[in-house]
């Protein structure tokens, strides 16, 4: 085998070990909202397999800008984003919870929602992009909405093709049309 092919397996190898090799804080950033707050409400994006989800960072970047708090981060970064909820919540600095999740972050999301319930915090909204595993959410998640593709839609262009949809749930309004989602409302008890 020459050096040069030596070193080309090398070097693939650490390349493949880096993407796969778990990391806290691999994907995860705080987007700045150049506003005031939307009455303490947060955003948790939960990103898919090695961050591949597709304009879900520009869209929660755009929610920021719009006023809502937002962070973002790996499918991994869910337990950590919940401990987060959790204490910001008890110190009455947050009361609206929101997550979005895609793929593998979509079942991050509905997990991150069920730990929240264990703590006794409230949901407000939890969306799943055509998430990995089951999307049924915990009882207290107010609204969940589970989008998957549909009408030429696959695993990743679901995430531009729903995005006004998306913007929509977060900021408190209605789905733009379609029947290509599943809603949910239910009261929560405080």
């Amino acid at each position: 085998m020459s050096s040069w092919r030596v070193v080309t397996t090398g070097l693939a190898f650490v390349v493949c070990a880096c993407l796969a090799w778990p990391d806290q804080s691999y994907g995860r950033s705080r987007v700045q909202s150049g506003s005031k707050s939307l009455g303490g409400s947060h955003l948790f994006v939960l990103l898919g397999l090695n961050n591949n989800s597709p304009g879900l960072s520009e869209f929660a970047s755009r929610i920021g800008r719009r006023g809502v708090p937002t962070t973002v981060g790996n499918h991994s970064s869910g337990p950590a984003f919940a401990q987060e909820a959790i204490q910001q919540y008890k110190s009455g600095r947050l009361h609206s919870i929101m997550i979005v999740g895609h793929s593998l972050g979509g079942a991050a999301a509905v997990a991150m929602a069920a730990d929240l319930g264990r703590a006794g915090v409230p949901v407000e909204l939890v969306v799943t992009l055509d998430p990995v595993g089951a999307s049924v959410v915990s009882t207290n998640v107010r609204r969940s909405v589970n989008i998957r593709p549909r009408n030429g839609e696959d695993h990743f262009s679901v995430i531009a093709a729903r995005e006004r949809d998306l913007t929509n749930y977060v900021l408190g309004g209605e789905s733009s049309g379609g029947a290509r989602s599943v809603t949910r409302r239910r009261p929560v008890a405080q």
